[in-house]
């Protein structure tokens, strides 16, 4: 349908731009690519209004029947633009973790204003590549640290958690140990751990180098979260190493979890976690 709505026109400075003629409005945006840019097919579609700004409401999913089995098509266009407007609300106390890539701006700010309801935060940040001498390795990604949005994420949530909504269990030792009760909703008082996510990205001869000698690899790591001051980090190496077929090797794998453990010891010294993005 925006194929239709759409049309590539240039001009005298040999310029490429983007013209819609819908509900007789003429939007003109100047771009180097026309149609296929992601950012320029959202606009020109808010702009003949086919898509609509996020709206706060007082009622939330649950109210507007949007979890029923049965909800209808209609019913999902009308209200799925809208979000409940009291963003501490959480009905699942278990752990959350929500990924931020750094080429979509608008997840950055949807990490904040619903932070009260993630565990963990992944800005997709990091790479551990290769080094410049033969069995080195390198951190990179850490100009997309964004140290003001982090200080967002850590602004205190609103409210403390309703006494009514805690259920306490009794453990082996007598202690009683209280928490959220999942089938009730509750205000979170924890803020999410910030945890950005490395990619390893190696050959496998080097992946070999890294498990045989990972010292130098794990002192990047821990070092990087301490001084930028991260709780922890999400490492994405697993899938990468089942495509190798290291798992199925028994050297291979004992060498892969003795690398996970060292590097969890390593961060816990430090007050930091290690979690394995596990497919």
């Amino acid at each position: 349908m925006l194929s239709s709505q759409v049309r590539k026109v240039g001009n005298q400075n040999g310029e490429t731009h983007c013209t819609s003629d819908c509900h007789t409005v003429l939007h003109t945006l100047p771009v180097t690519r026309c149609l296929w840019g992601f950012e320029v097919a959202c606009l020109l579609l808010m702009r003949c209004g086919w898509i609509r700004i996020a709206e706060p409401t007082d009622l939330s999913a649950a109210d507007r029947g949007l979890t029923d089995r049965r909800v209808k098509a209609r019913l999902l266009a009308e209200e799925g633009f809208k979000y409940y407007n009291n963003v501490t609300d959480k009905r699942f106390g278990g752990n959350v973790l929500g990924y931020v890539t750094p080429w979509n701006s608008h997840g950055y700010e949807v990490a904040v204003r619903w932070r009260a309801k993630f565990s963990h935060i992944s800005p997709v940040w990091y790479q551990l590549r290769p080094g410049d001498k033969e069995g080195s390795f390198q951190l990179s990604g850490g100009h997309d640290v964004d140290q003001k949005w982090i200080s967002r994420l850590r602004q205190p949530a609103e409210k403390e958690a309703d006494a009514d909504s805690q259920i306490c269990v009794n453990n082996k030792s007598g202690a009683q140990t209280c928490g959220a009760d999942a089938s009730a909703p509750y205000k979170a008082t924890t803020l999410p751990l910030i945890v950005p996510r490395v990619v390893v990205e190696l050959t496998p001869k080097q992946t070999v180098q890294l498990l045989q000698k990972p010292g130098q690899a794990i002192d990047l790591l821990v070092s990087e979260m301490e001084q930028q001051g991260f709780d922890g980090l999400v490492l994405e190496a697993w899938l990468q190493w089942s495509a190798l077929g290291g798992f199925a090797d028994n050297g291979f794998r004992e060498a892969a979890f003795a690398f996970f453990t060292k590097l969890a010891a390593n961060l816990k010294v430090e007050g930091k976690v290690l979690l394995l993005a596990v497919p």
